[in-house]
């Protein structure tokens, strides 16, 4: 895991750095030369994920720039989309998972559960055969509403077993996930309970634009709705089918997936009305991407951008160094953005530059916004 983005994202090794000194160990060995079983235990996956996509968001921001109307994250990515829109900061977002690893597998360690992802099956029908074949000892729950044909089982496993082959005996075809524990259960209950007294520790900022909940597939409101949002996910399911759903509503048409391969990309092809969906991993679907964003409107974003920020500096020779001068180099790249048709790595160069300069505009404005935008 993380290798594209090792090769791929210049600031890898600096971000990796940083989650070493915050983990207390090696997280680029075990992303790239640990056995997959290490891996899949969720004390070490957890950070691993985090880490990989925030490189892809990171290299998104450089590339593409887009800035999005929404974010929604599945299960753990909502940690990733709380930080793509300014609520977490990288470091705050790696603690957090990295206790929140911690209590998910010593409940996993109790070795009571498992999950396995049911296809063929209606979900009433399905949520029939779990109420069915379980009980408050041994309860099987729906973890993951994932799309129109896809949901995902949690729970103790002897009660899973009962509801799996009831549900292949009417066709369903079930696949056991290589995962460490029955998230997304009544068996992480204790698990949530921990995580509650360590989320009141952290600070929440207030978003940039809206992230969808995983619990109620809508927008959260405020901080203390993103806390228990977080609390009430790790024992109630992911609505991600619904959380789709939302945002087709609301007429969003472009979905880009930022973190390793491409599961939502294939959930998203479930649905029978879908966005448009990039895997930013792979390079081929980036420069699609790319090519759908002309240079010259983003650098034209990015001037928007420095321009429009308040100004709380007055310091004459900061003033002229940090904005008057990189908004000149803003104006003379959008016009010969123009121009002159540019494409591929040169291209990537230039959002780069003009995301550069816009960043030093909103940092030497110093603005409340422009910090927050920065």
């Amino acid at each position: 895991m993380g290798k594209v983005w090792s090769k791929r994202f210049q600031g890898a090794d600096q971000l990796f750095e940083e989650a070493n000194d915050i983990l207390g160990y090696d997280l680029k060995s075990i992303c790239t030369e640990g056995s997959a079983e290490q891996l899949s235990r969720t004390a070490y996956a957890q950070p691993a994920l985090l880490t990989v996509s925030v490189m892809a968001l990171e290299q998104y921001r450089q590339e593409i720039g887009i800035v999005p109307r929404f974010s929604a994250g599945h299960s753990l990515g909502e940690y990733t989309a709380l930080v793509s829109s300014g609520v977490l900061s990288f470091a705050d977002a790696l603690r957090l998972v990295q206790q929140r690893g911690i209590v998910m597998q010593e409940a996993a360690d109790a070795g009571l559960g498992e999950m396995a992802a049911v296809r063929g099956v209606e979900l009433e029908a399905l949520e029939a055969l779990c109420g069915k074949h379980s009980s408050s000892e041994q309860p099987v729950v729906i973890a993951c509403c994932n799309s129109e044909s896809q949901y995902v089982l949690s729970g103790h496993r002897a009660a899973l077993a009962r509801v799996t082959i009831a549900a292949e005996l009417r066709g369903a075809q079930v696949t056991r996930l290589q995962v460490s524990g029955p998230f997304h259960s009544p068996l992480m209950s204790q698990a949530a309970d921990r995580l509650s007294d360590i989320l009141r520790k952290y600070t929440f900022r207030e978003s940039q634009w809206p992230v969808i909940s995983n619990v109620t597939a809508l927008p959260y409101a405020n901080a203390e709705q993103i806390r228990d949002g977080l609390i009430l996910q790790m024992t109630h399911p992911v609505m991600w089918l619904q959380s789709m759903r939302y945002l087709k509503e609301r007429k969003v048409e472009w979905a880009v997936e930022l973190g390793p391969r491409s599961v939502l990309k294939n959930l998203a092809n479930d649905m029978t009305d879908k966005p448009r969906t990039f895997v930013f991993e792979r390079e081929q679907e980036a420069e699609r991407l790319a090519r759908e964003v002309p240079l010259h409107d983003f650098i034209a974003g990015c001037l928007s951008e420095a321009v429009a920020a308040p100004n709380a500096n007055w310091n004459e020779e900061e003033y002229q160094a940090g904005v008057v001068q990189p908004v000149r180099k803003l104006k003379e790249m959008l016009q010969s953005a123009k121009e002159s048709r540019i494409t591929g790595a040169q291209a990537r160069e230039q959002r780069k530059e003009a995301l550069d300069f816009m960043c030093l505009v909103l940092q030497t404005k110093r603005g409340p916004e422009g910090k927050e935008r920065a």
